[in-house]
């Protein structure tokens, strides 16, 4: 009993430990979140601090020059080395004349330099440009400007004011000078609203740099310092190649692009460093003088970090605990419920139809579960008279049935009478089969008279024709005979009369013999196929002479519609033994329903191709140009009373009977190659020799 008030206790103590750390991990990422933008702020402030000085130091130089020190080139060197010396931030600062500017260039081309340098350039340009030596900083040099024309100090300033009389100060990117890596703040120098010189000064990225670097380690974060073109100004981080660069060109450009550089919206990004391992929170600040941006970073391990260290000892102890517990509770369940799993696997088992269960030994035992396997035991037997009952249904055995087992067994009822229900169901089926094979023998008869009687009608046409010209003849030379024999009679015949009389009877007897000949022709070919379409007898034949005999026995409707059969077979034709009867009716029915479904309205000629072919069986290749068949048509081409005319009487048997006479009679195949593009192409085999 303890053990179960244990668990839950013990869950609960879990999850109020893991609730607690969370939530000060939640907190703890809030608190360094907002920490980290107020550095942000923090910094951008110290450095608009720094970068205001210089601003405001070059607007003051700038003002001097125009209120009296300009043209004073004395005064004006010494001023800008005052400047430098009393700002050690700065690592130079100069002026910068236009050409003679102050009408003063000729007189100083030659003129003497001081101590620390020149200030003029080889034309008496005045240029004077005070920096602190690298090596020395409390060493003040001085040289002239160089590449004022090229240069954004001078150039970009100047061309700033020409073109829009802007006169705010410019802030350069970072450039390196003699070594070293510089800003520069320059401000126009403006004289009666002209354009006459500048005035700047140097900040050093190093001394930026530093000033970072005692952040970083003070409050263990990186930063970044980017131009207002979010060039690289200093940074924090220990990867070369940063400095100077676009930061877009860099492998941090997808976090530069996340925290949208130029926009103002703030938020903190949580992202894994290109270049350091794990999760960082990245943030952003705008410095408002020069529009450069601090972005600072934290990694998130050094802000969980300390919380996991703290929390570690007791989440272990609470996991110990709770899987204690579980390892307790599960040996005491799984004694309690082992027969409780058998009844359930016993119970799928049934389920799944398996009845070839065994739970005798667990029956013995007086209790619960012991009563559930009696009752169990009594369920399995009673599936087991049903299970046999039903295989025999199964097998056709209705003379079983299942023994009712109390007042409530309606199972039993319901399968006595499915049983006595099918019974009946099958013996109807049986009789319905039998009669619908006899109705089905019947069309298939009626199908086969139709078709001989079809040929019968057109032979007999066929045949009146030269029986006709005969009778003509018959007469027209009955005639000439009565005519000549008055002639003779009177004795007025002529040797000229007689010759004609002998050229008339010829004509007339050439016409008899070849009109009785071709009637002869048809009755013979008649005769053959109406034979063997009425017998089942099997004789040698060549199949194209064959297909030639059945296709004169339909001349008379083919006449009816412009159809051109060409038979043609590969030679040398062998000699097949088969079933003329069948080939017949293959051939006709084929010939038909291309004519009648085929050629139906059609505006050309019809073309009906049929090839014969030879190995080890017959191939027959029937195809025609007619106007093809649906694809519900060609699926459903060989089912029996399927016709797409049966509003023209079709009984949707012709194919359907050869698709048996083929299969059955010929021992054979057909196939239908589908989605012609025109007409209907079927394949026929079947074997060279038919067996009796």
């Amino acid at each position: 009993m303890l053990l179960y008030l244990a668990l839950p206790v013990m869950l609960i103590i879990a999850g109020i430990l893991s609730y607690w750390y969370s939530t000060s991990l939640n907190q703890a990422v809030m608190q360094a979140k907002l920490n980290l933008s107020q550095t942000a702020d923090t910094i951008a402030a110290k450095v608009n601090e720094e970068t205001q000085l210089a601003v405001r130091t070059t607007e003051i130089m700038a003002l001097a020059q125009q209120n009296g020190l300009f043209g004073d080139r004395e005064a004006s060197i010494n001023f800008v080395r005052a400047v430098l010396k009393m700002n050690p931030s700065f690592v130079g600062a100069s002026f910068g004349y236009e050409p003679n500017a102050d009408n003063q260039d000729q007189a100083y081309i030659n003129a003497p330099s001081l101590k620390e340098g020149v200030y003029v350039n080889q034309t008496g340009r005045f240029l004077p440009y005070w920096h602190r030596d690298f090596n020395d900083s409390e060493r003040l040099l001085l040289e002239p400007l160089v590449d004022m024309e090229s240069s954004l100090y001078y150039e970009g300033v100047r061309q700033q004011f020409l073109r829009d009389g802007n006169t705010e100060t410019m802030i350069t990117e970072p450039y390196v000078y003699e070594g070293r890596m510089l800003v520069e703040q320059s401000s126009p120098i403006i004289i009666n609203d002209k354009f006459v010189g500048m005035a700047s000064v140097d900040r050093a990225l190093a001394d930026i740099t530093e000033f970072l670097q005692t952040i970083k380690q003070q409050l263990k974060i990186d930063v970044l310092l980017l131009s207002q073109r979010d060039n690289v100004i200093a940074t924090t981080l220990n990867h070369s190649g940063l400095k100077t660069k676009a930061i877009l060109d860099t492998d941090y450009a997808s976090i530069a692009k996340q925290l949208k550089l130029q926009g103002q919206e703030r938020e903190i990004l949580s992202a894994n460093d290109p270049f350091d391992s794990g999760v960082f929170y990245f943030d952003k600040a705008k410095v408002a003088t020069g529009n450069w941006t601090v972005i600072v970073r934290r990694s998130e391990a050094d802000i969980i970090g300390p919380i996991q260290a703290q929390f570690k000892p007791l989440l272990a102890a609470a996991f110990a605990s709770v899987l204690l517990v579980f390892l307790l509770f599960w040996y005491f369940i799984n004694r309690t419920t082992k027969r409780i799993n058998i009844a359930i696997k016993s119970v799928e088992q049934l389920a799944n139809g398996d009845l070839s269960i065994h739970v005798q030994k667990y029956m013995t035992q007086n209790d619960e579960l012991g009563t559930m396997f009696r009752s169990f035991e009594r369920l399995i037997k009673a599936s087991k008279d049903i299970d046999q009952v039903c295989s025999a249904i199964a097998a056709g055995d209705f003379s079983k049935t299942v023994s009712k087992r109390g007042p409530y067994d309606r199972l039993s009822d319901s399968i006595n009478l499915m049983s006595s229900k099918r019974h009946e169901a099958e013996q109807a089926l049986v009789e319905q089969t039998i009669e619908l094979r006899r109705t089905q023998q019947e069309l298939v008869e009626a199908e086969k008279m139709s078709s001989l009687g079809s040929l019968v009608s057109g032979v007999a046409h066929e045949v009146n024709t030269p029986l006709g010209v005969c009778v003509t003849a018959t007469s027209h030379l009955r005639e000439m005979l009565i005519e000549t024999k008055n002639k003779v009679a009177s004795g007025s015949l002529s040797k000229t009369q007689f010759s004609e009389f002998i050229s008339e009877v010829d004509l007339s007897c050439d016409i008899l013999l070849k009109n009785m000949q071709r009637a002869a022709g048809l009755i013979s070919s008649f005769k053959r196929v109406a034979v063997d379409q009425t017998t089942e007898e099997l004789r040698n034949l060549y199949i194209s002479s064959y297909l030639n005999e059945v296709q004169k026995s339909l001349y008379h409707t083919l006449k009816a519609t412009p159809v051109d059969i060409t038979i043609s077979a590969k030679e040398p034709e062998p000699e097949v033994y088969s079933d003329p009867g069948a080939l017949a009716q293959i051939f006709t029915n084929l010939v038909m329903n291309s004519i009648i479904h085929g050629f139906k309205n059609g505006s050309q000629k019809g073309q009906i191709s049929v090839h014969i072919d030879y190995s080890d069986s017959v191939f027959i290749h029937y195809q025609d140009n007619g106007r093809g068949m649906t694809e519900e048509a060609e699926k459903k081409v060989f089912d029996p009373f399927y016709t797409t005319n049966r509003a023209g009487g079709g009984s949707g048997l012709g194919m359907n009977i050869v698709y048996n006479l083929v299969v059955h009679r010929l021992k054979g195949q057909i196939f239908i190659k589908e989605k012609q593009s025109t007409g209907v192409y079927f394949f026929i085999q079947f074997p060279l020799t038919l067996p009796n």
